[in-house]
């Protein structure tokens, strides 16, 4: 065979269903040729690579040792061809790549547990990466491609660089431990809290502002004992007594033995959206995770 010589793809298809089968005929049905057809493939194959792939005998067609021996790195090439279909199937449902996802602590502690959960076994190929940081840093992350989508509170940025869809509208609750003086109101107010022991989350959270506006609004000011960054420590310290606290609902998605929580009148109120990058073309494995989210979200509704 010479060096500039090209190999016929259908003569290496002819080569490698009679191999798979023993005979012409049936690697003529598995190609929808004819039997002379693949005779034919067969022979101009021979012809290509300058040795003899069969010697004839009583009308059939006897292996050659040599044959055997091209046939391995056939067989490679085919198994190559099928990795490559299975891959190209993947990529088409949704099953191969990686998805970056950014959430707020509050949402990573929370129904991302059972989103996030369902979404890696129905793609079990993909590689997922979550993380949690503030609203404004997701909001950077997105702008620098860092993540694929990101799901945030309130949203009040540029239409222009964004796609938003809004997953759920929340009210802020009052957490308080089982068998607190308060636990049997239907409903609580600022003035109903000003002397209880309050937990609080730390100065810079969008949602401390919040709540402090009601104190504020009403001037009544409240006992802190207690501040942190994370809502599920508070919901912690609620449990073991420590003091009670204005929280989001969410939290209680991955906890919520211990816990009594009453409506808050004026109550504080926001939506959390899913955010992702205007681009010309979204990833679709990115898409496909919206959809299971937009799904979850709609039966907690």
């Amino acid at each position: 065979m010479s060096s500039d010589s090209k190999l016929n793809p259908r003569q290496i298809e002819a080569f490698q269903k009679f191999m798979l089968t023993g005979s012409v005929t049936n690697a003529a049905s598995l190609m929808h040729v004819s039997q002379p057809a693949v005779s034919r493939l067969l022979a101009d194959l021979e012809k290509q690579l300058g040795f003899k792939l069969f010697v004839r005998s009583h009308n059939k067609l006897e292996i050659t040792p040599e044959a055997h021996l091209f046939y391995q790195d056939v067989e490679r090439l085919f198994t190559g061809l099928d990795s490559l279909s299975r891959s190209a199937a993947a990529i088409v449902n949704n099953n191969r790549g990686k998805l970056r996802i950014g959430a707020m602590p509050v949402c990573s502690d929370s129904f991302l547990h059972d989103v996030v959960a369902d979404f890696a076994i129905s793609h079990p190929q993909i590689r997922i990466e979550l993380e949690t940081a503030p609203r404004n840093q997701l909001i950077e992350m997105v702008l620098d491609r860092k993540v694929d989508v990101a799901i945030i509170a309130d949203v009040d940025i540029d239409d222009e660089d964004f796609d938003c869809w809004e997953l759920y509208q929340q009210k802020a609750r009052v957490f308080l431990p089982q068998g607190h003086p308060l636990a049997n109101r239907d409903s609580l107010t600022p003035k109903d809290l000003q002397d209880e022991r309050f937990m609080t989350l730390s100065y810079g959270s969008p949602f401390r502002t919040r709540v402090e506006n009601l104190f504020i609004g009403q001037g009544i000011k409240r006992n802190i004992v207690f501040e942190a960054r994370s809502q599920h420590l508070l919901l912690q310290l609620v449990k073991r007594g420590v003091g009670i606290a204005i929280l989001d609902p969410f939290i209680l998605l991955a906890d919520d033995r211990g816990i009594v929580t009453l409506p808050l009148e004026p109550t504080a109120q926001w939506s959390y959206f899913l955010v992702q990058a205007r681009v010309p073309q979204q990833s679709a494995l990115a898409n496909a995770f919206r959809s299971s989210l937009l799904a979850y979200m709609k039966k907690l509704k």
